[in-house]
């Protein structure tokens, strides 16, 4: 089947309309407007299309490939398959999919703010890209992607730094080829430094999925209706450990939809900068280099209350979460006795 170029479409429709309205600007800067925004559809849809200037560079076996954010490599298990035996097989794998991830790591940075590459935000050693590796299996799946974040403690000026040394993507090659798992995986590639609470981080994750990946696994859920609560009345998001969690087996799905609900939520509410002026204020603070562990909900609240510009505590105990209304001097102290703690 042959494949037309959206562009062109949209070019051609600009064409026509411009000829038959000569003359009339008021007619024309409405139409302009309307191309713009179907533009603007269009590059959601085919995000694929979009032209990269990556650069990419390719081994001589077509086994390991470089672009400006990432490294691409086949693994053993992969190479031995049909579709993945021969150079010029993994040659156009690679390559046309590195594209398609260069022009998903620019749509995920628009959306957060930030990247993974800044060093001012990550700590990251100069030079240093995403590792994404594809498999036949990983971890004895085929089902199954997973995205890691390495790091390293140092002690500087009288208190604990956390600098990242790498962040690794593995995909069973049949996920890495559904577009919304690798959208997912992106999300947390960028935003697991914060050490977000399990829901916030997957909510996070799932809307990247399904809001610009067009992905259908997950929808949103009525945050009142359809809570459930654990054996202490909390709400049972909070104890979530994620998809490498066996505790709460068929609460699973409703675990991602009901923090993807959440996530959305808020961001609709306070509108797309919400999210990126979070991210920015966490930054600011350096909460990310000085936790010792996950961000404890409270702490996430009072940055998003921050953001938000009013105070989300209540939002969040209609909910049914336990928290505590902090300012930043508590969490900072907090943060600062948790780490004495470790260290004695």
């Amino acid at each position: 089947m042959k494949l037309y170029d959206p562009w062109k479409i949209i070019n051609g429709l600009i064409g026509l309309f411009i000829a038959s309205t000569i003359g009339c600007t008021q007619l024309n800067e409405m139409h302009e407007r309307k191309a713009t925004e179907a533009k603007n559809r269009l590059k959601k849809q085919y995000v694929t299309l979009a032209r990269s200037d990556a650069g990419i560079q390719v081994s001589d076996s077509s086994v390991s490939f470089e672009s400006k954010h990432y490294v691409l490599i086949f693994s053993e298990d992969l190479q031995k398959l049909k579709d993945y035996d021969s150079v010029d097989e993994r040659h156009g794998v690679g390559h046309g999919s590195l594209v398609y991830m260069e022009s998903l790591y620019d749509f995920v940075h628009d959306i957060f703010g930030f990247e993974p590459g800044s060093q001012d935000v990550y700590g990251f050693e100069p030079n240093q890209k995403i590792k994404i590796v594809l498999h036949d299996f990983y971890n004895g799946s085929k089902h199954q992607a997973v995205t890691q974040t390495q790091s390293r403690t140092e002690y500087q000026n009288g208190g604990f730094i956390k600098k990242i040394t790498g962040i690794q993507m593995d995909f069973p090659i049949e996920m890495y080829n559904q577009r919304p798992v690798k959208a997912h995986e992106l999300a947390h590639a960028f935003t697991n430094i914060y050490l977000l609470p399990t829901w916030f981080a997957e909510g996070i994750a799932v809307l990247v999925e399904v809001e610009y990946a067009k992905g259908n696994e997950h929808g949103k859920v009525d945050l009142y209706d359809d809570l459930k609560l654990d054996l202490d009345g909390v709400n049972a998001i909070q104890g979530w450990g994620g998809h490498v969690g066996t505790t709460f087996g068929p609460l699973t799905h409703w675990c991602y939809n009901y923090s993807y609900s959440i996530v959305s939520e808020l961001k609709q509410r306070y509108g797309s900068q919400f999210y990126p002026t979070f991210f920015r204020l966490v930054e600011e603070d350096r909460l990310h280099q000085k936790l010792p562990g996950k961000m404890k909900d409270s702490f996430l609240l009072y940055y998003l209350s921050q953001s938000a510009g009013e105070d989300l505590i209540p939002f969040f105990l209609d909910l049914k979460f336990k928290v505590s209304e902090l300012s930043k001097k508590d969490i900072l102290e907090m943060i600062q006795q948790m780490n004495l703690t470790i260290t004695q």
